[in-house]
């Protein structure tokens, strides 16, 4: 699968942050080339993502990988987490898609917490994310709160500005 492409090139560059970045763009430019030409019109569903931490240790990095189940796409989003409070939204372009990767890495300490905020659990169909963050971020999975709430919502509007 092409994602398991992905987490090879991913661990490899693991110590070269410039690298890492260059390898994801050039990986999701090469996976789905199609949908950078297309205008972006209808979203399926999505993963919306708000933090307030009281404290950050490290430099954090979170990898969330989507695979589209319908469209064969698959959509890495990679958040540096450098502020307490932040809110990100990572979409699907249909209805059905499975977290493929959910992993929370502490530079520049060897830990990673895999399938963060237990994110990857079987293929999800018509169904988004809110998922709330807070406490503080550390290497220890238990001091971090996390709650996932879904709901049948395939509607995410965008305003142009």
């Amino acid at each position: 699968m092409a994602w398991k492409k992905f987490f090879i090139i991913y661990r490899s560059c693991l110590l070269k942050p410039a690298m890492r970045i260059l390898s994801i763009i050039g990986l999701t430019l090469y996976l789905n080339p199609i949908s950078y030409a297309q205008a972006i019109d209808n979203f399926g569903q999505t993963v919306q993502i708000y933090t307030h931490f009281s404290e950050i240790i490290g430099k954090p990095s979170w990898l969330l990988v989507i695979y589209d189940v319908d469209t064969n796409q698959v959509l890495p989003y990679m958040f540096d987490i450098t502020e307490l409070d932040n809110f990100w939204v990572a979409f699907s372009f249909s209805r059905n898609y499975r977290i493929a990767a959910s992993t929370l890495r502490f530079f520049p300490f060897p830990t990673s917490i895999h399938n963060f905020c237990h994110l990857e659990d079987g293929v999800v169909s018509g169904q988004s994310f809110y998922v709330t963050l807070s406490g503080p971020l550390t290497p220890n999975r238990r001091l971090i709160h996390c709650q996932v709430m879904r709901y049948p919502n395939s509607q995410f509007t965008i305003v142009p500005s």
